[in-house]
């Protein structure tokens, strides 16, 4: 039996209200305070992926998966500092304006989840955007990453190598699947929902014409330091996510539907990882960069 989700559509009640129309309480912490008429894009689509209920107890998974290094997929946000709660600013503050629910999801092999969070506050990641007025600018707030909880509704399926574990999903990969593979496969599957990409689409530009503000505001970037150089490069780990819902049923599923024709497909097989020149790797494997926007 292969599962499937069939998600209700947006309801007909709200489909008569008028753009702009007030959803929360002034001073409630939701960010989506307002209606609008944009479809939020879900990540892998409205439906889960499909994958068979006994996907992982198959004797053609069985026989081909050897399980490898344990991995991280975990969602984070940043906002609101105890110093200055009157201001919304780091992603909170990016997700407010734009009246959508925003989080940064990726994937790490670090033994600690806090490890790879003192990381990204180090490097601010996502800081860099463009002003009202159309100049680079760097965002204030990006220094307080702290991670979500995910909670599906559901459960991984029977065996799977994924599960629900504290403030993350832990991922067992096949021993022969990298952890940069895996996470550049879990982008490719998300990438519909990925902020940067999204602003650049028809709805993404109608919607933020119809708020009042220039995509390019939302536009995130991040500057790594290398001694006396910075290499600036698009922060592409930004989607429209809600941890606590079926967004964290889908993230599941993708992860499961990765690792599941990994294994029992090996023949169709194509690398979507690489090297990065960003990092001082040049080769045939190596990923194209800009003179400043890796």
């Amino acid at each position: 039996m292969t599962t499937t989700l069939k998600l209700p559509l947006k309801g007909t009640k709200r489909s008569r209200m008028a753009p702009g129309t007030q959803l929360l309480p002034d001073g409630s912490g939701g960010v989506v305070s307002h209606w609008w008429e944009v479809q939020w894009p879900r990540i892998g689509g409205q439906e889960l992926l499909p994958l068979d209920d006994h996907a992982f107890t198959t004797p053609a998974f069985l026989q081909g998966y050897e399980a490898g290094r344990l991995v991280f997929i975990y969602a984070c946000g940043c906002g609101q500092d105890h110093r200055n709660p009157s201001v919304a600013n780091g992603l909170l503050g990016v997700a407010k304006r734009l009246y959508a629910c925003l989080h940064k999801v990726s994937v790490t092999g670090q033994a600690h989840i806090r490890s790879r969070l003192r990381e990204l506050n180090h490097h601010r990641y996502g800081c860099q955007t463009g002003s009202e007025n159309g100049f680079p600018c760097s965002d204030r707030g990006f220094d307080n990453w702290i991670a979500q909880l995910i909670l599906p509704l559901g459960t991984p399926l029977k065996a799977s190598p994924v599960r629900v574990g504290g403030s993350c999903l832990e991922v067992r990969l096949p021993i022969d699947l990298s952890t940069e593979e895996f996470e550049e496969r879990l982008h490719k599957h998300m990438r519909n929902a990925a902020l940067n990409e999204w602003l650049d689409t028809e709805e993404g530009q109608a919607h933020c014409r119809q708020i009042g503000r220039n995509p390019d505001e939302f536009r995130r970037l991040t500057g790594y330091g290398f001694a006396t150089e910075t290499r600036i490069s698009k922060a592409k780990e930004f989607y429209f996510f809600r941890p606590k819902s079926r967004d964290a049923d889908r993230l599941v599923r993708i992860a499961e539907v990765i690792i599941h024709d990994w294994v029992t497909n090996p023949v169709a097989r194509q690398l979507v990882s690489f090297k990065c020149k960003g990092q001082g790797f040049y080769g045939p494997d190596s990923a194209a960069v800009g003179s400043r926007i890796a």
